[in-house]
């Protein structure tokens, strides 16, 4: 599981097809940190390319419905960082 998006790099250069997903979470009853990387696209994800942005995020546990992960990936959709993100 992870999204496709259009991102801008650190580097100012557009990745219309970026492909983010989540390398980590951790957290407590309340709430958890989740690490996503996000790599210029698909094939650079499955090339073990370095990334072009990596983003972590706090989310409230109770901001999380059904099974764990696609909820968190519900969750990130709803941020500005993944406006527009699809499911992959």
């Amino acid at each position: 599981m992870a999204l496709k998006l259009s991102v801008q790099t650190q580097f100012g250069v557009p990745a219309p097809q970026a492909y983010a997903r989540i390398t980590n979470f951790f957290g407590t009853k309340d709430q958890i940190q989740v690490q996503v990387a996000i790599h210029y696209d698909e094939s650079a994800r499955h090339g073990n390319m370095a990334t072009v942005k990596e983003n972590a995020h706090y989310i409230n546990m109770e901001d999380l419905k059904g099974d764990l992960v696609p909820a968190i990936y519900e969750v990130l959709k709803t941020y500005s960082d993944y406006a527009g993100a699809e499911d992959v």
